[in-house]
């Protein structure tokens, strides 16, 4: 059975850490993948590991990127649309360059504040699964100010479009933080205990083919 675009899913920030492994995870149950993210390279390589995995190139940083990113959301349909993008500066708030504190708040926040919104204005409403933190949405994160900022207006955001379209399967995952190349080998969460993505990311797709609609899901919790 041919399978068409409704049956496929959509991952912003694609090209490593939670975002590969999911896209790895879908494609290994049979669900196509289009990934999008701003370097070509390694999302290359995983179209050449994942048969039913393709990527467009958007800069998640970038209004014409995220204006990419809308227009192929409303020109395709997908059934699942996950919105995995997302970083900052590690220092202290006041070492960072201000450019780094508006990257953060870009890809982390207002990439996915713009999706949501020309889905909801488009009466268009696939699953989609925003990608939070349980430790930088629910307090203060040292070294990491910028990022904790977008994270928590990301939960703000997902709970209020909850009240407004109780009937859009919107889901906010938040994971305790990963071992990747995203997070810096000095963070002072590593002391602590970091995660696999691997097996975060088979969680988040357990839960997205589940009929689980509560909405927010915190695993696993971090132990700071």
């Amino acid at each position: 059975m041919q399978i068409g675009r409704m049956d496929r899913a959509i991952i912003l920030g694609a090209s490593r850490g939670l975002g590969a492994e999911l896209a790895k995870k879908a494609c290994a149950n049979n669900f196509p993948v289009t990934g999008m993210a701003r370097k070509e390279a390694p999302l290359r390589l995983l179209q050449q590991q994942l048969p039913l995995f393709e990527y467009k190139i958007a800069d998640l940083a970038k209004a014409e990127g995220q204006d990419t990113v809308i227009r192929h959301l409303l020109e395709e349909s997908y059934a699942k649309v996950f919105c995995v993008a997302g970083g900052g500066p590690y220092a202290a708030f006041g070492a960072a360059n201000w450019k780094d504190h508006e990257w953060a708040w870009e890809v982390t926040f207002r990439s996915h504040a713009r999706v949501l919104h020309a889905l909801a204005q488009a009466h268009r409403f696939p699953q989609v699964i925003l990608i939070g933190s349980s430790v930088a949405e629910s307090g203060g994160d040292k070294g990491a100010a910028s990022y904790a900022a977008a994270k928590h207006a990301l939960k703000g955001l997902h709970a209020s479009l909850r009240l407004d379209y109780p009937d859009w399967d919107l889901r906010l995952y938040s994971p305790g933080y990963m071992d990747t190349p995203l997070l810096p080998l000095n963070a002072s969460v590593r002391q602590g205990g970091v995660y696999d993505p691997i097996d975060v990311a088979n969680d988040v797709w357990l839960w997205s083919v589940s009929a689980d609609k509560g909405g927010h899901k915190v695993y696993p919790k971090h132990p700071l």
